[in-house]
């Protein structure tokens, strides 16, 4: 029973660090995936199984070599002090963007729905996460485990009640390489947030069958959750290219509690992911005093940050880390072989 809990804590954490404003508004899934229509199904399937690859790779590194943090995993996966130095600062930079990304979805989403001025949510989500952010990685544990379940539930059910499944199964796949690049990049974009919460939960992880079933668990919800937001994309009659968030739009047409439903989703998805992000970029900070500081520097500087732009940050930042997160990968995947194959010997 507690090897259940165990693995389902860290799943919730992982799945509430990924799934967030940009994933569950569908704007990532979009360029990632849906704006190749048919074609790209099978980028949801690489992006997903090299997102687990990555996660087991990372445990197992942690585990292995009993790292408490992130700034000894890199230590443990890397000794050459420059490419750490460069790692370390790809990774800081992601999980800032990725948190004021998120608290832009935050305001994007009221003004979208509501219209309310940007600087009355980016306030208030500003002193609404810097409160969550006091709390310890304990604290988003239990948090990630209440609402994370709830969450997948709501995208999932809605997706099922409105699918066109059969569609994708008869889909003509089209394997380019730009829909394949596109689909890497999404998982190493991913991970770069990932990383530093994995390794913060290695600790709970007991033993090689629960580092399996945490990264198997974690694949088949990604995926099933892509595709879940995936169809409703590509099979809507609506052109959402430049929306926003282009999952609401669709849902326009469909039933009220649905749409009221799926706001609640991405509202959980961003708070969850935020707060993942946020504690990620700050955990090295071992002063009570400076912590407070940097986490009420990071949420006041959200507030200029939500103007330029939800969907403007997604396009355009994502890829970008995608591409430089891609040596890291490299190290931590060559580290893992590394370690399995002398364990053997």
């Amino acid at each position: 029973m507690n090897s259940i809990l165990n693995v389902a804590k860290v799943v919730s954490v992982i799945t509430g660090t990924v799934i967030g404003a940009g994933f569950a508004s569908g704007k990532e899934i979009y360029i990632f995936f849906a704006q190749y229509g048919k074609s790209g199904l099978l980028g949801t399937l690489i992006s997903s199984v090299l997102t687990g690859i990555i996660i087991y790779a990372t445990l197992y590194i942690t585990k292995q070599k009993e790292a408490m943090n992130n700034n000894e995993f890199l230590d443990k996966i890397t000794e050459n002090k420059k490419l750490k130095w460069i790692l370390e600062s790809v990774i800081n930079t992601f999980l800032l963007v990725s948190f004021w990304i998120m608290c832009a979805g935050f305001c994007t989403f009221f003004k979208q729905e509501f219209n309310i001025p940007i600087i009355v949510t980016a306030i208030i989500n500003a002193i609404v996460v810097y409160f969550l952010l006091m709390k310890n990685i304990d604290g988003v544990i239990k948090l990630n485990l209440i609402v994370v379940p709830i969450m997948i539930a709501i995208i999932i059910i809605i997706s099922l009640k409105n699918c066109s499944f059969v569609n994708i199964i008869n889909a003509n796949i089209n394997t380019s390489s730009n829909n394949m690049g596109k689909a890497v990049v999404n998982a190493i974009y991913n991970s770069i947030t990932l990383i530093p919460i994995i390794v913060l939960l290695g600790k709970s992880i007991k033993s090689k069958k629960e580092t399996i079933a945490v990264t198997i668990a974690s694949t088949i919800i990604f995926l099933v959750l892509i595709l879940a937001i995936y169809q409703l994309l590509v099979f809507s009659a609506i052109n959402v290219s430049n929306i926003e968030i282009p999952v609401l739009t669709i849902l326009n047409d469909f039933h009220p509690a649905e749409k009221i439903s799926y706001s609640i989703a991405i509202i959980t998805a961003i708070l969850t992911s935020a707060i993942s992000s946020g504690y990620g970029s700050v955990e090295n900070i071992s002063d009570k005093r400076k912590y407070k500081l940097a986490v009420l520097g990071i949420c006041i500087m959200e507030i200029p940050i939500a103007y330029i732009g939800f969907g403007r940050l997604v396009e355009k930042l994502y890829p970008l880390f995608g591409v430089v997160g891609m040596v890291q990968i490299i190290t931590i995947v060559k580290k893992a072989k590394s370690i399995a194959k002398n364990s053997k010997n």
